[in-house]
């Protein structure tokens, strides 16, 4: 059963990690990667609200803290992230 704290921007920032492969600690992406995903002038969302949303899909479990890129932490999407957003490897079709 999918958590009631998870909104529609928890699942826009776990489907751009599994998107872009970031399934472990190497491949994770840094908040300033995730917000700018769409492109520098269509922010996700405010820097603040992304990092407080981050920190609550850590603490629930659905990503994890990966490695130390430059100044900022990468975060990845763990298997329950995947399962709640029904990931399927990227397939259309399913």
């Amino acid at each position: 059963m999918v958590s009631l704290s998870i909104n529609r921007l928890d699942v826009n920032i776990m489907k751009i990690l599994a998107q872009e492969k970031g399934f472990d600690e190497l491949c994770g992406m840094t908040i300033n990667e995730i917000n700018t995903f769409y492109g520098e002038d269509d922010l996700l969302t405010t820097r603040h609200n992304l990092v407080m949303r981050v920190r609550t899909l850590v603490k629930d479990g659905y990503m994890e803290k990966g490695i130390k890129d430059h100044l900022e932490f990468t975060y990845f999407i763990t298997e329950k992230g995947l399962t709640t957003i029904k990931w399927n490897g990227g397939k259309d079709n399913e």
